[in-house]
């Protein structure tokens, strides 16, 4: 047999032959390292957990900006990963499992937040500024002032006070904003001013006075009301008064809004509960879909480590290929090298 020495070979078969032997290197059977995959399935998991908490809850309320520090900071180490990928990824040109903890990270830092964020604006926030309120019991719309209660968050009112339906209106801007004033006994309220309303979105008609807002707005045991915070919806409600006032005739001098409900403790302890149980399934659907790209990488780097063998000559067909005078070896000489090198 026809053996070729080191000093015979052709530079470039001499690089092909000597191939580190990763999981990259075609033809080389390399059994992947487990702690960089679970890693790779904890610190992005870990990652989104600490984020969306941070954004959804108590501390996102009470110190904000101790959150926006904290999220400086993570989003800082991503791209202190990032910079670090992209030197690793200079010197070696193989994907790495660094390369996909840098990806998987950032992607677990933006969704953190996002879902975070939309936990707290929808859910968690409401139920806090309604704690820092305080709960008014017995009001009687016919005889208070909004401007005595504008610290209310909860109102139960006294016997006797009911919606005004009659009086109800709204005020249209591409959704349609309607009211309705609380009232006693069926009287015009002894204060000249209707402070009170119940309000509600997409819930009136256009055409005449109606009010039809919240699943308890036509119960007779219903006299309670969960206050309205937003700012911006509580500026097209303020419209819809001053439409009502000109229209009926009466004075709203200090309005309070809230939604007309009969159990509006249970509603706000509601909120809180479903910013937990959202939160929950979160971190528990992103542990699986964590688990799913780290499963889906694993495969993807094995099956690069079974491609073609490294002793494979297919490159001297390459028209680009200059053997220098270098002859095509026999397929006994190129044999018996592989065999000489196992």
């Amino acid at each position: 047999m026809v053996r070729h020495g080191q000093e015979d070979m052709h530079p470039l078969l001499k690089q092909r032959l000597h191939v580190p032997r990763t999981v990259f290197a075609p033809g080389s059977r390399v059994v992947m390292n487990i702690i960089p995959m679970l890693l790779n399935i904890f610190v992005p998991w870990g990652v989104f957990t600490f984020c969306h908490g941070l954004t959804s809850f108590w501390t996102m309320y009470h110190e904000s900006h101790l959150v926006w520090s904290l999220l400086t900071l993570v989003f800082a180490v991503w791209l202190a990963l990032l910079v670090m990928a992209i030197f690793a990824r200079r010197g070696i040109a193989e994907p790495t499992w660094f390369t996909y903890i840098t990806w998987a990270y950032g992607a677990a830092a933006f969704a953190g937040c996002l879902c975070g964020i939309g936990n707290y604006v929808e859910y968690t926030r409401p139920y806090y500024a309604i704690q820092d309120l305080k709960v008014a019991h017995q009001v009687d719309a016919g005889r208070e002032l909004g401007q005595d209660l504008m610290d209310a968050g909860i109102l139960y009112f006294a016997h006797n006070n009911h919606l005004d339906i009659s009086r109800s209106w709204h005020f249209k801007h591409r959704t349609l904003y309607c009211v309705a004033p609380v009232i006693t006994n069926g009287t015009s309220p002894l204060t000249h001013s209707y402070d009170f309303w119940a309000v509600g979105e997409g819930c009136c008609s256009t055409a005449s006075a109606d009010f039809r807002c919240g699943p308890d707005w036509s119960s007779a045991t219903t006299r309670s009301g969960l206050r309205v915070l937003d700012d911006q919806v509580l500026a097209n409600y303020r419209l819809a008064v001053k439409q009502a006032e000109t229209l009926y005739g009466i004075v709203a001098t200090h309005p309070i809004f809230f939604t007309w409900s009969e159990d509006p403790l249970t509603e706000v302890n509601n909120w809180n509960a479903q910013a937990y149980h959202n939160y929950i399934f979160m971190v528990v659907f992103t542990f699986v879909v964590s688990l799913f790209f780290v499963m889906v990488a694993t495969c993807n780097y094995a099956w690069m480590g079974r491609a073609a063998s490294a002793y494979a000559v297919d490159f001297y067909s390459d028209p680009d290929w200059k053997t220098a005078n270098m002859a095509r070896p026999v397929a006994s000489a190129t044999r018996s090298y592989s065999a000489a090198s196992v």
